[in-house]
């Protein structure tokens, strides 16, 4: 055997064991203490919230390899948000205490929150000295920048593994709980958990009383049932069934209703049905608003609020997040002057906000508003508040239903029933106070409330006299014969009512003129007039007979003179149909009621359009008085007409050229 050879084998041997020791060392070196799993007694003796602290960071820490084997790395860790922060610095001291962890080796820090004033009350670099850095930071919140820039990893903390329950449970002796039970846990607050897992004590029990408790309506106002929201309230119960089945795992939140819009006039609910909702649908709730982002304080604290509330909800999912009054956010397209960046800001900050709860499961987003036309279009598009919903006022058998609620046990469907038709116009919020006033009377003569108590709340109003009733009759004439010689369709049906209450579905009407009039696909200057003639056609019918025009064409959305002045806006701002063929790029992605305002000359232009065809109006029913006045007679007789007598009634119209029209040929 050659000696040389044999030394060099023995030298490569020996190096090689110097190198595997070297490497040993280095690898213990940069490893500032290990991680320790045998305190578990020690966090459960300190409270079964932190025990259950402890589990989930203990699995997380066991799957962090590259954090133990690197010379320096920076850890940060999201937790829940409604988790005191404190337990983790506890169970990281916990876990990873050993004679290796110095100051200069391994820190943890909870992250806290800009104070008051906007400003970070801590310095980064104190920790950020140590080799290793675990960082805890509430899930949506804001991280210093200095964190940001250094965490080589950020990961999730799940906490209320099903195995570490069931161990929790079994060590406590607090007995099993179901799949349901544990997801039920999860939506509660953590600040329960103390209370729920108590030794020797069941859990499920205490964990239904929590639930009993939490669910509990106020006593100051209690929650309407969704059927009672019309259909509002038929989307809720659909929505309802829908989250169940997730629940259930039958369907995927992809298929659900990421965020609806709830619009209408105030008082009709549309903040209460929120809460009837999540009280129907077991869900937690998340109530907010750009008033209440904005009393945190500058921009930066606004967008931070904001990012906690859409964080809560996904925290404590499956949640509804309510944005009230969401059109003080107000549209882009409308912002200007030294406020223009900060509104622009706050809502792409909304929109990116909607976004990031689309892709997360069991949040739904409830927006309402008074004013739908005052929204950016970009929050109203699919996959942020794609579906929406009139919130109209209730009519007589919902009217009835929000009255049985509110006075359980005061009398039949049917007497209730007669007591809403007297309410016509009334919303939610005015039920609940007739209601209260009904319980007062009957306090103060100390017995339970009855009918009669309800009928005396009845505010009183006078029925239509034989002048009032026939001046209607007169204005619904008029539409009738303009619809029918348009030739944009045929009149359906005409009606009015005895008196204000007697309309039971329509709010503010006491005539209604119905017909089959389609919106064509392309629209001409000639269907836009005819339709201006059409809206304008009572008020036009009522100076010809009577000498003078009254209330009946407008006064609220949707009435006459307001259909007639938005159709005309549109001709002129945005087609090019009025007398001017220029229209501003600008104004065309604006909502018309704006463009209209800040139009003078355009409002001229609008103006000339509607003066015109109530003139035209005016001039075609002169030609048909007769017929108008024939019509009026047999409705204020009849009330309604439809059918046969309705085409027999409206022979004879004359056209524009002043030649005979068939019915049959006006359609």
């Amino acid at each position: 055997m050659n000696s040389d050879a044999d030394q060099e084998l023995l030298d490569e041997a020996i190096q090689h064991l110097m190198d595997a020791t070297s490497n040993l060392r280095a690898v213990i070196s940069r490893t500032p203490g290990k991680l320790s799993c045998r305190s578990a007694p020690t966090a459960l003796a300190a409270s079964p919230r932190k025990f259950l602290a402890f589990c989930a960071f203990v699995r997380l820490m066991r799957q962090q390899k590259e954090f133990f084997a690197e010379t320096t790395s920076v850890l940060v860790i999201t937790v829940p948000r409604d988790w005191p922060i404190d337990d983790f610095d506890y169970v990281a001291d916990l876990c990873l205490k050993s004679g290796d962890r110095g100051l200069s080796k391994l820190k943890t820090f909870c992250h806290p929150p800009r104070s008051k004033r906007g400003a970070w009350d801590f310095n980064p670099s104190v920790y950020l000295d140590a080799q290793k850095v675990i960082v805890f930071l509430p899930r949506g919140a804001e991280m210093h920048p200095e964190f940001e820039i250094s965490a080589d990893t950020v990961v999730n903390l799940e906490i209320l593994d099903d195995r570490h329950v069931d161990s929790l449970a079994r060590q406590l002796d607090t007995g099993p709980l179901s799949a349901a039970e544990k997801e039920q846990l999860r939506q509660q607050d953590p600040a329960f958990i103390d209370s729920i897992f108590r030794r020797g004590r069941s859990a499920a029990s205490a964990l239904s009383r929590l639930e009993r408790l939490l669910t509990k309506p106020s006593k100051d106002r209690k929650l309407v049932p969704l059927a009672s929201y019309g259909e509002a309230g038929k989307w809720g119960l659909k929505f309802r069934s829908d989250l169940r089945r997730w629940r259930a795992g039958q369907l995927d939140w992809s298929d659900l209703d990421k965020g609806v819009l709830l619009y209408g006039p105030p008082g009709t609910g549309k903040t209460s049905f929120a809460a009837s909702l999540a009280l129907e649908c077991g869900a937690h709730l998340v109530p907010t608003s750009l008033s209440k982002w904005q009393s945190a304080g500058h921009l930066g604290d606004l967008l931070k609020a904001m990012r906690q509330d859409f964080a809560e909800a996904r925290d404590r999912a499956p949640s509804i997040l309510l944005i009230d009054e969401i059109d003080s956010v107000g549209d882009r397209r409308s912002f200007s002057g030294d406020n223009k960046h900060y509104c622009i800001e706050v809502v792409n900050g909304l929109l990116e906000a909607l976004d990031g709860a689309a892709g997360r499961e069991g949040v739904v987003v409830v927006a309402s508003t008074n004013f739908p036309e005052a929204l950016d279009p970009a929050l109203v598009r699919s996959g942020r508040l794609e579906t929406h919903v009139e919130m109209k006022r209730p009519n007589t058998n919902e009217r009835a239903q929000i009255l049985q609620f509110y006075l359980p046990g005061l009398g039949a469907l049917k007497e209730l029933y007669e007591v809403a038709r007297q309410l016509n116009g009334q919303t939610g919020a005015d039920l609940e106070h007739l209601a209260r006033k009904a319980k007062q009377l009957a306090r103060t003569e100390n017995r339970e409330p009855r009918i009669e108590d309800l009928w005396a709340v009845v505010p009183q109003r006078p029925c239509l006299g034989d002048h009032d009733r026939w001046r209607i009759c007169i204005h619904e004439a008029a539409h009738a014969v303009l619809t029918e010689l348009s030739g944009l369709g045929k009149v359906t049906c005409v009606e009015v009512f005895d008196d204000i209450n007697d309309c039971v579905e329509t709010f503010d009407a006491l005539g209604r003129t119905s017909s089959d009039c389609p919106v064509p696909a392309l629209r001409t200057e000639q269907w836009f007039r005819w339709d201006i003639a059409i809206s304008l056609a009572g008020m036009a019918g009522e100076e010809l007979v009577f000498g003078n025009r009254s209330t009946t064409s407008g006064g609220s959305r949707g009435s006459d003179i307001a259909n007639a002045t938005e159709t005309a806006s549109l001709m002129a701002a945005k087609f090019g149909l009025g007398r001017r063929l220029s229209v501003l790029s600008h104004d065309l992605d604006r909502p018309i009621h704006t463009v209209l305002e800040n139009g003078p000359r355009l409002r001229t232009d609008v103006d000339d359009i509607l003066d015109t065809e109530y003139s035209r109006a005016k001039g075609i029913l002169e030609s048909n008085l007769n017929t108008m006045i024939t019509l009026a007679r047999a409705l204020k007789e009849e009330r309604r007409l439809e059918g046969k007598r309705l085409e027999y009634l409206l022979t004879g119209l004359y056209s524009t050229d002043g030649s005979s029209n068939a019915v049959g040929n006006t359609g």
